[in-house]
């Protein structure tokens, strides 16, 4: 589904539309990353003026007394959890919704939306500064409007759904993994401005950064990135859209088409390939926000005593090693290399296996910055599974199934916490790692299943997906080369000469008897 907009714009090559996705898809993660780095330890210190209104002392050197420290974090605790629900739930919704209705009309809303959010939100978080009695008010506010905009959720189903678009499907897993490595460069970048601005700064200069930022992304989608929806009316359900218009825009059936996407029956077993590759994805995502939360307790405690600061160190070394892996080594394992999405997901999931195992056994501080090399090639499963399941799904249903994995990825927040730290705080006491030996299991157990779907995918007689489990019949063919066929000739066969065949002369004398 190449965009007939690109043959009107000369310029624009099938690339820079990809790049503007890359850009846009950066920015973003930074400012949202940003933003979050920044209101976390601002609702903490808006819960102890709160408490504190007469005494600003206490709460700038609030670790010179524990007893009010402990008091003052418990009750931040309760607004943290409160925040990150206004924030992640309403954004679920929305991504259901937008996944069907940009199929139909486009990637570009879905883009601009989340931003426009993230600035609304922002005008809030400025408001509570002038509030102290009602400063936790407005930063609640603030992060349903960011919530109810649809955050990353919505963002991530919109950029790659047009990386999808626009890419053909040799170059797919690659495109997706570069903008995997976008959203690993952006909370880096994001989480380094936020400590830069609250150690040489102030808040208010940081919130009109973040402005700036997301203002940024709503300008570039505007004016710089080309529509790729624009073949949709010419396909096969294009009367169906024409005379639907008002359903389209129905939540419930555009949420209703978006869970379909993963129910609905296919050729080739294909639906039953679909199923559990999402409950791989989700069951990733789950472990890794798990991993993260569990790694800051776990370096914090003995043997090891970080300081906190240690923490914000190693995941953005984190993030920026797995950025690199995905910019150097997916593009060799997939383009040149030529390995199957399945074979590059096996090789992801091994590297996280090792680097859980290692990391349940660690006694020095060198032994966490070599897992987190492990497990760098980690990021690479995320990226190969939607390559798989977009390859899987008919090219009309790639909004619908990416806002799916965006609306897992989102739940997998709330989820990982609930399950792995509730989990560490039970076992820390007699064994630290036990949690990563259970993550370990758990990776165990996805990766011989994708190995059970490899076997059946080459039962098929292709390692190629594409090719396996669907019948589209524009897959298969390059992009660019759709948007420069020519139309063909009309040809009125009433105004043609007809043409008689005429028989072929013997080449025998004919003799009259």
């Amino acid at each position: 589904m190449a965009p007939s907009i690109f043959k009107r714009l000369p310029l624009w090559g099938c690339s820079y539309p990809a790049i503007l996705a890359d850009v846009v898809f950066f920015l973003y993660k930074s400012g949202e990353s940003m933003l979050d780095a920044s209101t976390r330890p601002y609702i903490v210190k808006v819960v102890c003026h709160k408490n504190f209104q007469a005494n600003d002392s206490l709460c700038k050197n609030l670790d010179m007394f524990p007893e009010v420290e402990d008091k003052v974090q418990a009750e931040a605790g309760t607004y943290l959890i409160y925040y990150r629900i206004l924030v992640n739930f309403p954004a679920i919704f929305l991504g259901l919704f937008c996944g069907a209705w940009s199929d139909k009309y486009g990637r570009k809303i879905p883009m601009i939306l989340p931003s426009l959010g993230s600035v609304f939100s922002v005008l809030f978080y400025m408001m509570s500064l002038s509030s102290i009695d009602n400063a936790i008010v407005f930063v609640l506010l603030g992060a349903f409007i960011q919530g109810s905009f649809g955050k990353s959720s919505l963002i991530t189903m919109a950029v790659n759904s047009y990386a999808s678009d626009i890419t053909d499907k040799d170059d797919r897993t690659r495109k997706l993994g570069k903008l995997l490595a976008m959203n690993f460069f952006g909370l880096f970048v994001g989480a380094l401005l936020s400590g830069l601005f609250q150690d040489l700064s102030d808040l208010p200069a940081s919130f009109c950064t973040i402005i700036f930022i997301h203002a940024s992304v709503v300008l570039i989608s505007i004016i710089a990135i080309p529509e790729t929806v624009q073949l949709l009316p010419e396909r096969d359900d294009g009367l169906d859209i024409r005379a639907n218009r008002t359903r389209c825009c129905s939540m419930f059936s555009n949420m209703k088409e978006s869970v379909c996407v993963i129910t609905k029956n296919r050729l080739h077993n294909s639906r039953k390939v679909i199923l559990v590759l999402f409950l791989i994805a989700l069951m990733n995502q789950t472990c890794k926000v798990g991993e993260t939360d569990i790694t800051l307790l776990f370096v914090t405690r003995s043997p090891l005593n970080w300081p906190k600061s240690w923490y914000g160190y190693l995941m953005s070394i984190d993030y920026a090693v797995m950025g690199i892996c995905l910019i150097v080594v997916l593009p060799i394992l997939s383009n040149v290399l030529r390995l199957p999405d399945a074979a590059i997901v096996i090789i992801g999931l091994v590297c996280k296996i090792i680097r859980l195992f290692w990391a349940g056994f660690i006694q020095e501080s060198w032994m966490v910055y070599v897992s987190v090399v492990i497990g760098s090639f980690a990021g690479m499963i995320t990226s190969s599974i939607r390559s798989v399941i977009s390859k899987a799904v008919d090219e009309n249903e790639q909004g619908k199934v990416f806002s799916l994995l965006a609306c897992a990825e989102t739940a997998s927040k709330l989820l990982g916490t609930l399950i792995f730290v509730s989990m560490y705080g039970a076992t820390a006491y007699f064994f630290p790692g036990f949690t990563f030996i259970i993550e370990a299991i758990l990776y165990i157990v996805m990766t011989v299943i994708v190995l059970l779907i490899y076997r059946d995918m080459k039962k098929v007689g292709t390692l190629d997906l594409l090719l396996a489990f669907t019948d589209h019949p524009l897959y298969g063919q390059d992009k660019i080369g759709l948007v420069g066929i020519a139309p063909l000739e009309v040809v009125d066969e009433l105004e043609e000469d007809i043409f008689v065949p005429q028989p072929i002369p013997s080449p025998y004398a004919v003799t009259s008897l």
